[in-house]
């Protein structure tokens, strides 16, 4: 693993976390609709999931078996069958000194309380017999009116995702349409005049485009994002201005790869100020991608414009990208990252958050991916994510690991 460079006097700006957290405060959610069905799976809610009645709603049976009244459980321990009930069916009161089939999930009996497992006893035609031995408690295997919830309990809270539990969770609420908010459209610019889009035979002071692949497949990881193809931009002030004032108009969250630093030709900063756009951070103290950039528009489309190198384009769009992403989603928390452990003991620069490539070793594990910087694109492959490593510490340690798909 190459050795971070030393942190300069330049390298003293705003560390990530309180930069990311002033801008998600001026970011909104986008509007809501209603999906039906399946479609509506991994969404976001847009209003809080509750109980419309008791879970269950009456007393059922938690086995297949009789149900009966304890106190009239007879010496000779022998009860006459009067009936059966089945799941989905309205049961009749239960007559003094008879017991009742049912089966799992079938209404309990009106002066039932107690449920014997038909395993446990033994059946002789339209009578049961019970084992001397056998133990009859009142309220065995029935289950009672809202022991699961009650009306109004709260199931899933409005910014929570829509997963197979809570799909069905709807479903038995009558929900069949759940509001959701729309799924984030999420607008792509790739500058820069060195960057083939076309994957015609580059020269050799030619690059293919990398960033934009690499942008689509970490937002098409996640169902509450609609990505849009990458729109390919020279460094010319005036192309790049047309091509961000049309993705504003139509996207929800834009994302722009290179011309964000300060170069001659790096234009991006300008035009942004010159659209209306309000810069809430330019430069953090990390490494890799101190150059990016963080705004929102006049009407409140966050835009992240990422340093051009492809390391720190996947590291910034995974690490800052991400929680913007998913605030404007409507998602209320985003899912705590998972703690690895690492033996390496290169520390990051004294001022600057390190984000350095890793790969999984063992299970829990990770180590350093040798790389030669931020354009190194081809330690990359080998890597599973990356770690985040506060200012002048060592990497060695337990440390959050931050995979490539913005739905980790």
């Amino acid at each position: 693993m190459t050795q971070p460079t030393p942190a300069s006097a330049q390298d003293v700006v705003e560390a990530p976390t309180p930069a990311l957290r002033r801008l998600c405060d001026l970011v909104n959610p986008v509007a809501t609709e209603s999906v039906a069905g399946l479609a509506a799976r991994g969404r976001v809610l847009a209003a809080p999931l509750l109980l419309d009645r008791p879970s269950p709603a009456c007393a059922v049976s938690a086995m297949d078996g009789y149900a009966l009244c304890v106190a009239d459980i007879p010496a000779a321990r022998r009860l006459p069958v009067c009936a059966e009930v089945q799941a989905g069916v309205r049961a009749a009161p239960l007559p003094p000194g008879t017991a009742m089939r049912v089966f799992t999930g079938a209404m309990i009996p009106a002066a039932a309380d107690a449920v014997i497992p038909r395993e446990q006893l033994l059946e002789q035609g339209d009578h049961i017999c019970l084992p001397a031995a056998l133990q009859v408690v009142t309220g065995q295997h029935i289950r009672r009116p809202g022991e699961n919830g009650r009306p109004g309990h709260l199931l899933v809270a409005a910014g929570g995702l829509i997963t197979p539990p809570v799909l069905a969770a709807a479903a038995a609420c009558g929900i069949t349409e759940p509001c959701v908010y729309r799924r984030v459209r999420v607008g792509l610019i790739v500058t820069g005049g060195e960057v083939l889009t076309d994957f015609a035979p580059p020269e050799p002071w030619q690059l293919r485009d990398s960033n934009g692949p690499a942008l689509v497949a970490m937002l098409a990881a996640a169902s509450w994002l609609e990505p849009v193809a990458a729109i390919h931009v020279p460094d010319e002030p005036v192309a790049i201005a047309a091509v961000v004032r049309r993705c504003l108009a139509n996207c929800d969250a834009l994302l722009i790869t290179g011309g964000v630093s300060a170069g001659d030709y790096d234009f991006v900063p300008a035009v942004l100020r010159d659209l209306g756009c309000t810069t809430v951070f330019h430069h953090l103290a990390i490494r890799p991608g101190k150059p990016v950039l963080g705004a929102v528009d006049p009407a409140g489309c966050p835009i992240l414009a990422l340093p051009g190198n492809p390391v720190s384009v996947m590291v910034t769009a995974r690490r800052l990208a991400a929680p913007v992403l998913r605030r404007r989603a409507g998602l209320t928390a985003m899912p705590a990252a998972e703690l690895v452990a690492i033996a390496d003991p290169i520390a990051a620069p004294a001022r600057l958050t390190w984000f350095p490539l890793v790969r999984r070793t063992v299970p829990g594990a990770v180590a350093l991916v040798t790389g030669m910087g931020s354009g190194d694109w081809v330690s990359a492959t080998a890597s599973d994510g990356f770690i985040e490593v506060p200012p002048g510490q060592s990497a060695a340690g337990s440390r959050r690991l931050y995979g490539w798909t913005l739905a980790d």
